[in-house]
């Protein structure tokens, strides 16, 4: 995995070190004051939570998402799915997701009837996105099941892939 991304990139690659740094002081959930209102001397939080997770049967979990105040949804959901619900990783991985800020709800297609209906019904400020979308994310996780079978699953939100490369 790589832990340096362009895709939140300051435009500027640093001399001699060949990696451009982020631009984090724009993102409202570690910055609400913006980038100017950043105090000297204070190191800064980030949303960013790679997780590692066991089932109590044997089963590890490694995971990670992008999305900005988006990623404690895309985590939670995941966990959720693998540990309560049981869900294979590539299933859990292409889900439909939601997100609740400020009592705004956001959700992606996929959920039944009944669920959207719960949802919508406990949140009258909604959107229904009308296909998955990045917004809520991009998770990629890796497993060793119970009996040792490693598995990988990328999201097609955010272009990924997951491959388990026999003899690795």
């Amino acid at each position: 995995a790589m832990t340096i991304s362009n895709g939140e990139g300051n435009g500027q690659i640093v001399p001699g070190f060949g990696f451009m740094p982020n631009n984090m002081l724009g993102e409202t959930d570690v910055n609400p004051h913006g980038a100017a209102g950043w105090p000297r001397g204070v190191r800064l939080s980030s949303m960013m939570a790679p997780s590692l997770a066991a089932d109590g049967g044997g089963a590890w979990f490694a995971l990670g998402s992008g999305g900005s105040n988006r990623i404690r949804s895309v985590i939670f959901l995941m966990l959720q799915r693998l540990l309560v619900r049981g869900a294979p990783l590539a299933a859990a991985v292409a889900a439909p997701r939601l997100h609740v800020e400020e009592g705004h709800l956001d959700f992606e297609p996929g959920f039944d009837e009944a669920e959207a209906a719960r949802l919508t019904a406990l949140f009258a400020d909604h959107r229904a996105w009308p296909e998955k979308s990045l917004f809520f994310g991009g998770c990629h996780a890796v497993a060793r099941g119970a009996d040792g079978t490693p598995v990988a699953a990328g999201d097609a939100r955010r272009a990924g892939h997951g491959e388990v490369i026999a003899g690795a």
